[in-house]
């Protein structure tokens, strides 16, 4: 399954556990707003994105892990090819080279 789908049943998870206990949930609740743009993760920084996830209930010694995952360049092609992030989308902080296969072709062929 893809680690962001994963952060987001697990804040809806805290979200409930939260309202079950009476316990104040405003900032999951903001945080479920965050990962309506499933790129978030790659716009933000590192110590905002390990807040979430600590709200989220990744524990401590999880976060760097859970961190890579979410900002992978497998991560990061896949909201490429599926058209969330646009190679010039200036709100990505975190970016990966993008090639054109063309480019590449066209080296080899020299």
């Amino acid at each position: 399954m893809n680690e962001f789908k994963v952060i987001t049943i697990m804040n809806e998870a805290m979200l409930k556990l939260l309202k079950d206990k009476n316990s104040n949930y405003d900032e999951n609740m903001k945080i479920r707003k965050f990962l309506e743009d499933e790129t978030v993760f790659f716009k933000i920084s590192k110590q905002e994105a390990y807040t979430i996830l600590k709200n989220v209930g990744v524990k401590q010694e999880n976060l760097e892990d859970v961190y890579k995952k979410l900002t992978s360049q497998k991560m990061f092609y896949d909201l490429v090819n599926r058209g969330k992030i646009n190679k010039d989308d200036k709100s990505i902080i975190i970016k990966y080279t993008l090639y054109d296969k063309d480019d590449i072709f066209k080296k080899r062929n020299k």
